[in-house]
């Protein structure tokens, strides 16, 4: 890329985590506990059905369940879509868009660049720990 348009990508990726769009909740909203539902990514085609937990750290937030590698996201980078939330888990991108349920509670809808395709629904109680 070349010109403004290089030096725009170049702000936007090398600037670090973005913070939450004006109107947007912050990284505290997604805090508690989650069913993810979808399929795995990669060379595995298998569906994917079990329980995580989103927690803030900094200025975006992490998703970790009792499996596999932690997800961290933060918000942006695209300056017209507020809902957007993108992040890495284990060297693959990952994309979701965020919005909530008639209880005010977020729900997200997941990409990653892997194949693999999930949404978080949050649930009225915490998930129980690993192994219990």
């Amino acid at each position: 890329m070349s010109g403004r348009w290089g030096l725009l990508f170049s702000a936007v990726f090398l600037a670090g985590p973005a913070m939450a769009k004006p109107g947007t909740p912050g990284p505290a909203y997604f805090t508690g506990s989650y069913e993810r539902i979808g399929r795995l990514g990669g060379s595995v085609a298998a569906l994917h059905n079990d329980r995580v937990t989103i927690a803030p750290e900094g200025q975006g937030v992490v998703i970790a369940g009792c499996t596999g590698a932690a997800l961290t996201m933060s918000f942006g980078p695209a300056f017209e879509v507020t809902n957007l939330m993108t992040g890495s888990q284990a060297g693959v991108t990952v994309e979701c868009l965020f919005h909530n349920n008639g209880y005010n509670r977020p729900i997200l809808t997941c990409r990653a660049a892997d194949g693999a395709a999930f949404t978080l629904w949050p649930l009225p109680a915490p998930a129980p720990s690993c192994g219990g």
